[in-house]
């Protein structure tokens, strides 16, 4: 399969009225597309299922002639495991979600993925996303993937009915989420402070994108996942590190951590999280936006109905522990796999993904602020357009625009450290029964014998797979 892309890539060079590979196959049949399209994501959760759809009725719209096929997996990390092996195994599917930024690029970087220039071309992206979210879809300025929207992780969402019950002002610092967590604690022990699955991926979400910008600053933020911090022994970088993780585990005893994982068959994690919130057994968590989607989808994992919520009604948003005009995110990203079997159609569906009218129906239902900054946000809620405001602010200002943890760090160091953080946050013993198998040792024998809260085992652990943190 590699052989042959390196000949067509060659050949549409030598050839480019006759052949064109990947972009423009064969030129006047841009028109022909075939019956078939494959897509694959994780995007299945109440809330992000429907914005899916909403992508696939436009789709379908447009292309009645073409099937969609979601081949859309539960299990976000066992997707973008099986969906790495299928394309190294030359079997890509026609079109696939990847988070932008190293997600994205390490595809890039394995000959993976056909540059798609001509779709940002054609849909006038250079001049209507902003250039640190187009550039996290980019590999030598050249686009790889349509950036669909732009997902905010810095959020505390708190059950409004209530905080106002317990008369507990939305905690906007680091200082008032402790004392919000020790009121509960003390009056209504019942009563979580904090929803904090016990995942890692969730754990790495909130220790560095939603506590680390506001704790050690944006400066140290970007330095940190761009590979620039300095970790000598005694250096300021450890220091830092030490103090990230000090409060990070005071938080996690506000929280619901240690109440055990989702079960075998049922993938739930934060999405059970979040029911605790709608239920009033939590009073906070700290999620990305598409949580804002599954409140509001009337409907639980399970496919049980309830009341939908409503923005600023039933639920609402603080910047988390103080992290302020920061403004940490992630895109999820289309691209055209080289090799895919219907790249016809897997152009049209790029080019629907970039569209106003798309981005628009997708993040209504998602939850998420536009990447294309031409939408008509009058039709989102205040949540969004606030979150739009917010957006623009820390793009004109210095170090505030944050691309997140899962666009800047390897799916390597992700897999390792996310699985470490589970050690610090509940012990080796549980977190081997939680992530070991009869098939893959996650947890080593002398992992299995940390306390939790180890601030040593934590910094170490980055330290030494610090190398693999960027592609």
């Amino acid at each position: 399969m590699r052989r042959w892309n390196s000949f067509c890539s060659l050949l549409g060079l030598l050839l480019p009225a006759l052949v064109a590979c990947g972009g423009n196959l064969l030129p006047g049949k841009q028109d022909e597309l075939e019956d078939t399209l494959e897509i694959y994501s994780w995007l299945t959760g109440p809330g992000e299922d429907e914005a899916l759809e909403e992508l696939l009725r436009i789709y379908k719209q447009k292309h009645p002639e073409v099937s969609p096929l979601n081949a859309a997996l539960r299990d976000p990390t066992n997707a973008r495991e099986e969906l790495a092996a299928r394309l190294e195994d030359g079997e890509p599917p026609d079109t696939f979600q990847a988070i932008s930024g190293s997600d994205l690029r390490d595809h890039v970087n394995k000959n993976r993925m056909e540059p798609i220039a001509y779709i940002g071309e054609r849909n006038g992206l250079d001049g209507v996303v902003n250039p640190v979210v187009l550039d996290t879809a980019k590999t030598d300025e050249t686009l790889f993937a349509v950036p669909i929207n732009i997902e905010r992780d810095n959020n505390l969402y708190y059950n409004v009915a209530l905080l106002e019950e317990l008369g507990i002002t939305p905690p906007n610092t680091l200082e008032g989420f402790y004392d919000m967590c020790a009121q509960l604690q003390a009056e209504h022990p019942e009563i979580y402070p904090l929803a904090m699955p016990p995942a890692g991926w969730v754990l790495a979400l909130v220790v560095f994108e939603a506590l680390m910008p506001g704790l050690n600053g944006g400066r140290f933020y970007l330095d940190f996942f761009n590979g620039e911090a300095q970790f000598a022994e005694g250096s300021a970088d450890i220091d830092e590190l030490e103090r990230l993780f000090t409060e990070f585990f005071k938080i996690a005893q506000c929280s619901n951590v240690d109440a055990g994982a989702a079960t075998d068959e049922d993938y739930a994690e934060w999405e059970r999280h979040g029911d605790a919130v709608y239920d009033g057994a939590a009073a906070t968590i700290v999620m990305g936006d598409w949580i804002k989607g599954y409140f509001e989808a009337g409907v639980t994992w399970k496919g049980d109905q309830r009341e939908p919520w409503v923005a600023g009604v039933h639920f609402d948003a603080v910047r988390s522990f103080g992290s302020g005009d920061h403004f940490t995110f992630n895109s999820a990203a289309f691209g055209l796999p080289i090799g895919a079997p219907h790249p016809r159609a897997a152009e049209a569906f790029l080019d629907i993904a970039a569209s106003k009218e798309a981005q628009a129906a997708f993040n209504a239902k998602k939850g998420s602020v536009p990447a294309r900054i031409d939408v008509d946000l009058s039709v989102f809620d205040d949540m969004v357009r606030m979150a739009a405001t917010d957006f623009q602010y820390a793009a004109a200002g210095e170090d505030l625009l944050l691309p997140g943890y899962a666009s800047l760090t390897t799916f390597d160091f992700q897999k390792v450290i996310n699985a470490a953080l589970v050690v610090f946050t509940l012990g080796g013993d549980k977190a081997a029964t939680m992530l070991n198998s009869p098939r893959e040792t996650i947890v080593r024998p002398a992992e299995e014998q940390l306390e939790p809260g180890d601030i040593d085992y934590i910094v170490q652990k980055i330290v030494a797979n610090y190398g693999h943190i960027n592609p």
